[in-house]
């Protein structure tokens, strides 16, 4: 429904009458949930009236700039993903397999074949009727993906013998209405599925008994019979005997928990930890040489997961700090003149430093979501460094917790390999040293194994990313054409081929250049070009080197713009 752009008819914030009848609409529509979690009393509430591109017309309600639920053609709200990530109790879900999302991304439905079926019998796929509004999550993360309409009632599902359409898909992760205010945009929360337990599976023919409740139990144990048979004696003094004992364990326990022993990390800790944070991240980065008071106070604090008080260390100076990890080999620090010193080298080898481990930070995954996008997004396939693979993947820069594409773990494998020498020459094997022996034991095995190995100790995720990848795409080519009345226009082609956004880069170069720009479709031919009025070849080479960050080398006819400066007659 959403999966291509709308058109926004008209926006306009609803009035406090207003919002009292769509808050009392949403208390008919979803009576299990508070109103005030879905709508609290005191937001800004948008009401946009939306024509799809299928040219469905369709009323969507921002809470606070953020899109919380549309309607249908019969006036039926819909919650977005946005309600389902923060309230997901409010609708009912079924769950597919990870494989199945880049599917719903391009355009279909979700089928029969790829739900992951409740149970057995007719209660499968629930107890629901045909339209019923339901979420969809994965097998590993229990956040939903998507938001639809049941194609048929649950009996009949059941009856179709696993073929066929289950949920007809409205709304979808990375869709237009979930990128509508780009200030406000969020990935898939990440929310690990319960895994299976023994209780799960209780054993046939087991009595009712063992299932129940707390209350239950509690009432057996205070209600003492007053005749009990002599089998029964031993049994009752078994079990009073172990309540006793579980009840001297909580004592203990309790007085246990009355002094806990502290956890937090000392000043020391925190400085050299982001001190090696600081050149993990960093080290690549640095212009040499430099100040140790920039080190410090550009790379040093903005690492460290506390405040740092230097005069609460053992070290009371900087110079004491520097001092000490100049000893230990971590880098190398020239005094210039009297009370300024400056770090001439860094050895990003050392094996502190390599077997350091940091973690991703939140502002990191952002990647700055609160700017305008510029670059089309689509759907990348990740696998998040866990803590099992930290170890192996901190040795090649790679934080915890960072996300890294599919095709790229085996290129990751096969560098470690080949830059510690594993391969046995004789049986082209890999022979694991101590940190491979410790993710699949001491054994060879062969390359594609060993991937196979370590993305099934890695969590499955999809990101939605922005396409500035330049790797094997054909170079922008900048040049000059003469229209009517000897006015000379700047032509630009292969644009798209970078994912840049072409409304919004007219939208800048009306701004910037304060031209006529237009897009201008060739014939015979399936690409556009981009038609700015005048001489705007540097305009143009500077917006997309600085603003889209297109590499120089990829961009050609810098020759032609003109040197800006007036003969004088």
């Amino acid at each position: 429904m959403f999966s291509k752009a709308y058109r926004l008819k008209s926006s306009a914030a609803l009035k406090g009458s207003e919002a009292k009848k769509l808050r009392a609409r949403l208390e008919l529509a979803f009576p299990h949930i508070s109103v005030e979690n879905l709508v609290p009393a005191k937001s800004n509430v948008t009401h946009l009236k939306i024509l799809t591109h299928g040219g469905v017309p369709s009323i969507v309600y921002c809470v606070d700039k953020q899109p919380k639920f549309f309607e249908l053609d019969g006036g039926q709200l819909v919650p977005t993903l946005y309600t389902l990530w923060s309230t997901p109790e409010i609708l009912p879900y079924f769950t597919t397999h990870e494989g199945v999302l880049p599917k719903l991304t391009n355009g279909a439905d979700l089928m029969l074949p790829g739900v992951v079926p409740l149970g057995v019998g007719l209660s499968m796929y629930g107890h629901f009727k045909k339209g019923q509004l339901v979420g969809i999550n994965l097998t590993n993360n229990s956040s939903a993906v998507a938001v639809g309409q049941l194609a048929r009632a649950s009996d009949e599902l059941y009856m179709c013998g696993g073929h066929g359409v289950a949920v007809k898909i409205l709304h979808l992760f990375g869709d237009k209405l979930w990128a509508h205010e780009p200030s406000l945009l969020q990935q898939i929360p990440m929310v690990k599925t319960k895994p299976l337990m023994t209780d799960d599976f209780p054993a046939l023919g087991a009595s009712d008994h063992q299932r129940k409740t707390p209350k239950a139990e509690q009432s057996d144990h205070t209600d003492v019979p007053q005749a009990v048979t002599k089998d029964a004696v031993p049994t009752n003094g078994l079990e009073y005997s172990t309540a006793a004992l579980s009840l001297k364990e909580d004592s203990e326990v309790d007085a246990n928990r009355e002094t806990p022993p502290s956890d937090e990390p000392t000043q020391e800790t925190l400085l050299k930890n982001a001190f090696l944070a600081a050149l993990k991240n960093n080290g690549k980065k640095l212009q040499l040489p430099l100040l140790t008071s920039n080190f410090y106070r550009l790379y040093v604090v903005p690492e460290a997961a506390g405040q740092i008080d230097l005069k609460k260390t053992r070290y009371k100076k900087l110079s004491n700090f520097l001092g000490e990890m100049v000893d230990q080999g971590f880098l190398v620090v020239r005094e210039e003149t009297k009370g300024i010193d400056k770090i001439i080298s860094v050895d990003l080898e050392h094996p502190e430093l390599v077997n350091f481990i940091t973690d991703v930070k939140k502002s990191d995954c952002s990647g700055g979501a609160a700017e305008t996008p510029l670059f089309h997004s689509e759907l990348k396939e990740m696998y998040i460094v866990s803590d099992v693979t930290a170890a192996f993947f901190t040795k090649l820069n790679y934080k915890r917790g960072e996300g890294i594409p599919v095709g790229q773990v085996k290129k990751i494998v096969r560098e470690y390999v080949s830059k510690h020498g594993l391969v046995n020459p004789q049986t082209k094997l890999v022979k694991p040293d101590e940190v491979l022996q410790e993710l699949y034991g001491n054994r060879e095995a062969s390359l594609s194994e060993i991937t196979s190995i370590i993305t099934s100790k890695m969590e499955h995720s999809y990101q939605m990313c922005s396409g500035k990848d330049t790797s094997g795409k054909p170079q922008i080519q900048m040049s000059l054409a003469t229209r009517s009345g000897n006015k000379k226009v700047t032509l630009v082609s292969n644009i798209e081929a970078y994912g840049i956004i072409m409304a919004e880069l007219i939208k800048l170069c009306k701004q910037g250049a304060a031209a006529s720009t237009t897009i201008v479709k060739l014939p015979h031919q399936k690409h556009e070009q981009l038609q700015v009025q005048g001489n705007q070849v540097r305009f143009i080479y500077t917006l997309l080197t600085e603003t889209y960050k297109v590499p120089p080398k990829c961009i050609l006819g810098l020759e032609l713009a003109k040197d800006g400066k007036k003969k004088k007659k």
